[in-house]
């Protein structure tokens, strides 16, 4: 390794010393890329995270650099090194796993211009890494513990108190962006009316059927609830209520495998018609109640644009 020059050991040094991560990573991001852009301006990071398949850009231009690359990549891509290598597709750009432990925790992407050395960045990485993956390790174990806490322990779904606190926060979001988001309420009306004939274990385990196959149907960023003993909540990010109704199409079939008393009727309103945290939840129950006056089953009562309210019944 080429032997650094005074100026390159005081700006590590002023990044060693200014480096004071936690498991806040807006403060985090902020932080990493004010240190960066001033002590190693001709460097970009980015991380790959492998257990939650999602990215962060860590300095101002790692977007630009690496978004596509990033949008698009799969298992096979994660390098195993514990140093920078080459990346194939993206020039002048390496990549290095990341590692706490025997514990892979994802990939670091960095991007050099100006024919910076590469030993020289290693050692700004070296730098950062300590605390780096102890704050990313440290962020995976509060989220662990927030979602045993969060989390209905028969279904596996979002508790109603804690779909409340995060909905408030993302209302206001969906207000600020324009963004559609939807939401909507599914009955299991059926099984409701069954509860009295049917052994607590029967139903416990359809329960939990019926939570695990939403789940393994829906997006991550979807969020799904347990709204009530027989009701389960949805809100879907960046989509408009045709979207949903399509969504929906998959899980009524799936829930009615289940068994057939898993018919279900649906509730379904947008952002666009209100960004009210407590007045979606209305529209949505509003419209569940529709649904149920109307008799069929597999049915989902909605808004668009160019018919007005309707209705539409899924085939089994």
């Amino acid at each position: 390794m080429s032997k650094l020059t005074k100026v390159d050991k005081d700006k590590i040094f002023h990044i060693a010393s200014h480096l004071q991560l936690t498991t806040n990573w807006s403060r985090n991001r902020e932080m990493i890329s004010e240190l960066y852009t001033e002590n190693a301006p001709d460097m970009e990071m980015a991380t790959y995270w492998t257990q939650t398949s999602d990215f962060t850009y860590l300095t101002p231009q790692a977007e630009s650099v690496f978004g596509d690359y990033l949008k698009s990549i799969k298992r096979g891509d994660i390098v195993q090194s514990e140093r920078l290598q080459p990346v194939e597709s993206l020039p002048d750009c390496y990549s290095m796993s990341l590692k706490l432990g025997s514990q892979m925790l994802g990939v670091m992407l960095v991007h050099l211009r100006n024919e910076m050395p590469l030993a020289l960045a290693e050692r700004f990485v070296d730098i950062l890494l300590p605390q780096f993956l102890l704050a990313r390790f440290g962020t995976e174990m509060q989220e662990e513990v927030e979602k045993r806490t969060s989390t209905d322990k028969l279904t596996g779904l979002w508790k109603r108190s804690y779909f409340n606190e995060r909905f408030r926060e993302e209302s206001e979001r969906l207000s600020r962006s324009k963004e559609v988001g939807s939401v909507a309420i599914m009955g299991m009306d059926d099984l409701a009316a069954m509860v009295r004939m049917m052994p607590a274990e029967e139903l416990n385990s359809m329960l939990d059927q019926a939570g695990r196959t939403l789940r393994g149907l829906l997006r991550q960023t979807d969020w799904v609830v347990r709204w009530d003993n027989f009701e389960i909540l949805f809100y879907f990010p960046n989509t408009a209520p045709e979207s949903a109704v399509e969504v929906f199409s998959r899980c009524v079939k799936a829930m009615s495998r289940i068994n057939p008393l898993m018919q279900v009727v649906i509730g379904l309103c947008s952002s666009a018609e209100t960004t009210s945290a407590r007045g979606l939840i209305q529209l949505a129950d509003k419209r569940l109640n529709l649904a149920r006056k109307d008799g069929r089953h597999q049915l989902v009562c909605f808004a668009s644009k160019s018919t007005g309210l309707q209705f539409w019944e899924y085939k089994v």
